[in-house]
């Protein structure tokens, strides 16, 4: 169990991070909407505002997709390691259990 627990922690810290990572794409984000709308230049021309929004939606949008794809990947790594530890734990039980060996021979 404690090997599981070092799973969850460790699955739990990599999502933390990426959670942070979202938090902070976004203030950049809107940091960077506000410099857009008070530049007097975007003020005066609307056009250009919203020209330059699209951009920097897509630059932020880009980066994000790249959080979620590094979030996909620490899922699929947590379920190979739980799939490996339940293995593992039946492997153990199987080879500590006689009765359980039996029947798994009797099968085949």
């Amino acid at each position: 169990m404690k090997e599981l627990g070092n799973i969850n922690t460790k699955v739990m810290e990599k999502l933390t991070e990426q959670q942070l990572a979202v938090l902070n794409t976004c203030m950049e984000a809107s940091q960077k909407e506000i410099e857009l709308a008070a530049s007097g230049e975007n003020a005066q021309d609307p056009q250009a505002l919203v020209a330059a929004q699209a951009e920097l939606m897509a630059e932020y949008n880009s980066k994000l997709m790249k959080i979620m794809q590094s979030t996909g990947d620490i899922l699929k790594d947590c379920n190979s390691e739980i799939i490996n530890w339940t293995d593992k734990g039946m492997n153990i039980a199987q080879k500590s259990d006689p009765k359980t060996t039996k029947k798994k021979t009797r099968k085949k």
